[in-house]
């Protein structure tokens, strides 16, 4: 399975919104890797794949649970 590119959108308690782009296998995993992103009080609205020609990602795929630091 391939990496690509997911867009994930945080909102915060006060109602704002941000996107972060994470790359990952799967749409799960694209939530733990945006986890990672997260402020303090920012929960995850949203989910999709999107098709990125440049991979410009804000963070890194997360790891699994047998190796937490290592995507796989």
């Amino acid at each position: 399975m391939t990496m690509r590119i997911f867009e994930v959108t945080l909102r915060a308690r006060d109602g704002g919104e941000r996107t972060v782009k994470v790359p990952s296998k799967t749409g799960v995993q694209a939530g733990d890797a945006a986890v990672a992103l997260a402020r303090s009080g920012e929960a995850i609205t949203g989910i999709r794949e999107t098709q990125d020609p440049l991979q410009q990602v804000d963070g890194l795929p997360a790891g699994t649970q047998t190796h937490p630091d290592q995507p796989i």
